[in-house]
């Protein structure tokens, strides 16, 4: 009698049907979580337009958000606010403000930032005793970032703001208007209503890739690029304290071939007018006479008294200033540095007066 060994047990292989079903179940616990999280969501979107509507309304503005719809797409949920006013003082003046919509968009991938899309269009009209400003923007995809979660009174707080174009247009009663459109704009600031004389209560910093000048301001129709600066940046802050002083860490700005830079303080409500004092600095005026010259903007004197000043500092480079190397510019294209001051709102170069500040407004 004959005995066979017993055959191994073959693995089982796992059903085909348990994947379809094990797939539908992470689908659904997928979509189970994003429901939650974009329920959370707008309910913080919801508590921080509430909470902006009591801060402001202690403060004396009035904020209608006007018509509210809500939606979002996986892990972001969106609150968006059609035509919302906001009505209130500035000192003894009113601003009244509104927009086509702004939404608010809150992403499970960046729980901590609330981010802000103003729309299109905003317009703004200051009113007081003497003014009668109304300010239109229009933006083009412009974003603001907001850190989330903090209380409606918070003593501190920053922001980010990031803009492929915006357009300030400024409209006076007399139907005169500005029009200054900035490219590739972003920026960052910070607040603390709490600070001391040694911090800032407000600090700034902006940037813009370049910034189009108003058509109608006098200058010359060539180069191309006359009615553009490029490279411009403002680093400012305001110190705390009683006395509202400006520090400007930082201005600069690039006009066809010449560098413009500035720093100082200012007082710009001081009885008798603004007051303060900068340094100005300025680089590359031979260059930019020569464009000038090139485009036939220009006298051919002033060209010619900047190649007389240039060869005579090539000839005798000990005398004139230091001596010359291959990569040292001309003397008419090195930094100079002046003194700007604000004297009861008129601008001075050293002693030599340029005109009152008001003179410069639109």
């Amino acid at each position: 009698m004959s005995q066979h060994a017993p055959r191994p047990a073959r693995p089982r292989r796992p059903s085909r049907h348990k994947w379809p079903r094990r797939a539908a179940l992470a689908l659904l616990g997928f979509a189970a979580l994003d429901g939650l999280a974009w329920q959370t969501a707008q309910h913080e979107l919801g508590r921080t337009v509430t909470n902006w509507h009591t801060q402001l309304h202690r403060q004396g503005w009035t904020l209608d958000p006007g018509q509210t719809t809500r939606g979002g797409s996986p892990l972001t949920a969106r609150l968006t606010l059609r035509n919302p006013r906001l009505n209130g003082p500035a000192g003894n003046r009113t601003i009244a403000w509104g927009a086509d919509r702004i939404t608010l968009s809150l992403s499970l991938l960046h729980p901590m930032t609330l981010r802000i899309d103003p729309g299109n269009t905003q317009a703004a009209r200051l009113t007081g005793p003497d003014t009668q400003q109304a300010l239109r923007l229009q933006t083009e995809n412009a974003r603001l970032f907001l850190p989330l979660g903090l209380p409606a009174d918070a003593a501190t707080g920053h922001a980010a703001w990031t803009a492929r174009s915006l357009t300030l247009q400024i409209l006076n009663p007399d139907g005169h208007s500005t029009d200054l459109t900035l490219h590739d704009l972003r920026g960052h600031g910070l607040w603390n209503s709490q600070a001391g004389p040694e911090s800032s209560r407000v600090a700034m910093t902006t940037h813009a890739a370049t910034i189009d000048l108003p058509p109608a301001w006098p200058l010359p129709t060539a180069p191309t690029d006359a009615h553009r600066l490029s490279d411009a940046g403002l680093t400012v802050s305001f110190p705390g304290g009683t006395a509202i002083p400006l520090l400007v860490q930082d201005l600069h700005a690039r006009w066809t071939h010449l560098s413009l830079s500035a720093a100082g303080i200012a007082h710009l409500t001081a009885p008798g007018g603004p007051e303060g004092a900068f340094t100005l600095s300025i680089a590359g005026i031979g260059q930019t006479v020569r464009a000038l010259d090139r485009a036939g903007t220009l006298s051919p004197d002033l060209t010619h008294l900047v190649a007389a000043i240039d060869q005579l500092a090539a000839a005798a480079p000990g005398v004139i200033t230091a001596p010359a190397t291959p990569d040292t510019p001309a003397l008419t294209d090195r930094p100079i540095s002046l003194p700007l001051r604000l004297n009861a709102g008129m601008v001075f170069i050293g002693a030599l007066p340029l005109g009152h500040v008001t003179d410069w407004l639109p």
